[in-house]
């Protein structure tokens, strides 16, 4: 199970429930710890009565800390400026949600807590580094609502599109233009409590006291949500209400909350209209057992065609009849309701037909609703991330928070750790080695949970050629902490590692072979392990190198979520497998096996084929493209030495593909960030490989070694080192010995 910080666009206790308040009880049902996070304010407070009241609420209740509202649910109110996301206000802002989340997570113990987000602006007020994965759930074009900072929100959004791991849209609309932001874009529309309004079909649910009276056959027609001008057609129910006398109208919900230019005095005045203002939301199915037609009488413009109304279900769980304007989001439901433009003429035709019986049937209504639940859309979410590798591994160990490290820091463990390592180095700078060593290990064994002494000891034994305990004290970090920052300095900078190459050989050995150790640190130490073998020239460690990155390569291409794992960089299993597959390329290239090399060069093709750089993590995607196109280069040696001219084909076009994608611009913000020009690297090669071609009917015409020597230079080294082409013609020399140069 997970923990969850949701940072929401609405209050805890608004009395509209939306998609934030019912989304948090949803994950808390399914065992998830949550942890509420109400609106930061993405506009600036307005002058009036409601905002006033909502100030002096906040301000009561962000002196308090997180309070429990429900099983694995707590809410917490930051004490932040609304709208202010920059200069100094904004900085104030960051600084008091991180002082909130820091008393929350001191409270609570949360682990390696997901981030789900409904704000746009969240990375205005967060670091997304310091959770496990980040999801946007965008339910509503909040900029298009009026008062709000349209440029800014739009701005915001973009950007944390491009930063976030995942994405959930409500409506065909919002999937269309997020989308091609990020590869973890999922459509999941809105959905309802069905539960909770299906108590409006028990015959014995009281009546609420203010609710009009059928009186004398008059139909009920009765609207519940928030009215604001900007979204709900105001004036066509004007003009129905007054052509209409025999209608009863009830209008329930807060009047000009988001738009406060609503005007709803002409409705006031017509006898036949009942504006009730809100209600709580336990009494809400009570009223919808009574009404003849539900409402949803919407306007036609940018905010409302990006929306999916969630009272369209709650509707149909009720039972009721419903009568809609025919928005995007609802033209698939067509069958359980009237969807009709928002047209005076259109809506009255659609009222009568219903209430003359003519509409769909109440249990298709309920079948449909049953099927658009609170529990089964977060369940497909989860499971949306599990394939995307952004769950936390399962069982979760009892993990640091990520987002913040002072807890652990000012621990009084952390501080006896600390002095302990200096007495221990102050002896081993006096010479006595073995005295300190022992020392460390008494107090690590009255400690034995303590990570800074384990870490200490770790590092020692590593450098005294004790891999095997070494490796199992990294174990026990790991299941202490969750965390293992010795290991990933073991595996990607060079300088930490202790020993020489063949001492290292032996680490990382003992390391890939740990069946605690999650699976990317195992993984890596086997890539490593044959680079080390490489440098060393030891063919024997080569061969060993190879199996076990066949094992590796093998593992993670049966496994479909590899190809669409949203992971960042390397904790990514595609970027993995393409450093595995090279790996294992320049392993078979420094051991001459042609014919493991035919295989291995194969086997890439048809993974490289399945990669989409557009469904993984998109700086990832990124970084990795080197990798791949100095591993499709060695297919396309593979593919000349075969003297197989389709082949060679099929590597270029695949080579073209990738090519393209770099300059595709999903990528264009973070291309020019990276160290390395992937653009020009692409486009060099290109033009290497494609000069080499021949006619697939002419194989007589197949060009000279000559002709790959500078790609190959390529796949060795980080640019072209012309100066090192022997290097080159020496391994295609071993691949054709008749060849000439």
């Amino acid at each position: 199970m997970a923990d969850v910080v949701l940072l929401s666009t609405a209050d805890w206790d608004h009395p509209l429930w939306t998609n934030k308040q019912h989304q948090a009880l949803s994950l808390a049902g399914l065992g998830h710890r949550v942890l509420y996070i109400d609106s930061l304010g993405v506009r600036a407070p307005r002058r009036d009565r409601s905002d006033s009241r909502r100030i002096w609420r906040r301000l009561r209740r962000g002196l308090r800390g997180p309070r429990q509202v429900s099983a694995n649910l707590w809410v917490v109110s930051p004490l932040v400026i609304p709208g202010q996301t920059r200069g100094f206000w904004g900085s104030l802002n960051r600084w008091s949600l991180a002082l909130s989340l820091l008393v929350a997570d001191w409270l609570l113990d949360f682990r390696r807590p997901l981030l789900w987000t409904f704000n746009p602006q969240t990375r205005c007020y967060l670091s997304l580094k310091k959770f496990h994965s980040t999801i946007y759930h965008c339910v509503d074009r909040i900029q298009a609502q009026p008062g709000m900072p349209m440029t800014a929100i739009e701005t915001a959004e973009v950007d944390l599109c491009g930063a976030a791991n995942a994405i959930f849209t409500t409506s065909p609309e919002l999937q269309r233009s997020l989308s091609p932001r990020n590869a973890g874009t999922h459509y999941l529309g809105n959905v309802a409590d069905a539960t909770h309004f299906a108590q409006a079909l028990n015959p014995s649910l009281a009546t609420p006291s203010d609710c009009p009276k059928r009186l004398f056959g008059r139909p009920l027609l009765m609207f519940i949500g928030a009215i604001d001008a900007y979204k709900l057609h105001l004036h066509l129910l004007e003009v129905l209400a007054t052509r209409h006398p025999h209608w009863t109208f009830c209008l329930i919900g807060p009047v000009g909350e988001a738009d406060p230019t609503t005007d709803v005095s002409a409705l006031a005045r017509l006898s036949n209209v009942h504006l009730l203002g809100p209600r709580p939301y336990r009494d809400l199915p009570a009223y919808l057992s009574q009404a003849d037609v539900a409402l949803l009488p919407l306007q036609l413009n940018d905010y409302t065609r990006n929306m999916y109304p969630m009272k369209f279900f709650e509707y149909l769980a009720a039972g009721c009849s419903v009568v809609a304007t025919e928005i995007p989001s609802l033209r698939d439901q067509a069958d359980v309701a009237v969807l009709c433009p928002p047209e005076i003429d259109a809506f009255e035709s659609a009222i009568e037909r219903v209430l003359s019986g003519n509409s769909p049937q109440q249990s298709r209504r309920l079948e449909r609703a049953s099927g658009h639940t609170y529990r089964r859309r977060t369940q497909a979410m989860l499971e949306l991330l599990g394939q995307h590798g952004l769950l936390p591994d399962e069982p979760l160990p009892p993990q640091a928070p990520p987002y913040h490290q002072l807890r652990a820091k000012c621990r009084l463990s952390w501080l006896w750790g600390q002095w302990t390592l200096l007495i221990v180095r102050s002896f081993e700078r006096l010479g006595a080695k073995g005295w300190a060593e022992r020392w460390l290990r008494r107090v690590l064994k009255a400690h034995p949970s303590n990570i800074v002494l384990l870490g200490g000891l770790t590092q020692r034994l590593l450098q005294a050629g004790d891999y095997v305990e070494g490796c199992r004290l990294i174990e026990r970090i790991w299941l202490e902490d969750g965390e293992a920052e010795l290991m990933h300095q073991l595996l990607f900078r060079r300088g930490s590692r202790p020993g020489s190459r063949i001492d290292q050989l032996d680490m990382f050995n003992a390391l890939a072979a740990s069946a605690v150790l999650p699976f990317r640190y195992t993984g890596y130490c086997r890539v490593v392990l044959t680079y080390r073998a490489i440098d060393a020239k030891d063919e024997v460690a080569l061969r060993q190198g190879v199996e076990g990155l066949s094992d590796l390569v093998h593992q993670l291409q049966q496994d479909p979520d590899t190809y669409r794992c949203l992971k960042p960089n390397r904790e990514n299993r595609a970027k993995l497998l393409i450093s595995a597959q090279l790996t294992r390329l320049r392993a078979l290239m420094a051991l001459n096996d042609t014919r493991g090399l035919e295989q291995a060069a194969l086997n890439l093709m048809d993974s490289v084929q399945r990669y989409d750089p557009f469904a993984i993590d998109r700086k990832t995607a990124v970084r990795m493209t080197r990798n791949i196109l100095r591993s499709l280069t060695v297919a396309a040696v593979m593919a000349w030495h075969a003297k197989d001219a389709e082949r060679y084909d099929r590597v270029i076009s695949e080579v073209s593909r990738l090519r393209d994608a770099c300059f595709h611009e999903r990528f264009e913000p973070i291309i020019h960030s990276t160290q390395e020009d992937h653009r020009a690297f692409a486009d060099a090669l290109l033009t290497f490989l494609s000069n080499a071609r021949w006619p697939k009917d002419a194989p007589d015409q197949r060009p000279d070694l000559e002709q790959l020597v500078d790609p190959v230079l390529l796949v060795y080294f980080p640019d072209l080192r012309r100066q090192r082409a022997e290097k080159a013609r020496s391994f295609l020399r071993s691949l054709d010995p008749t060849a000439e140069s």
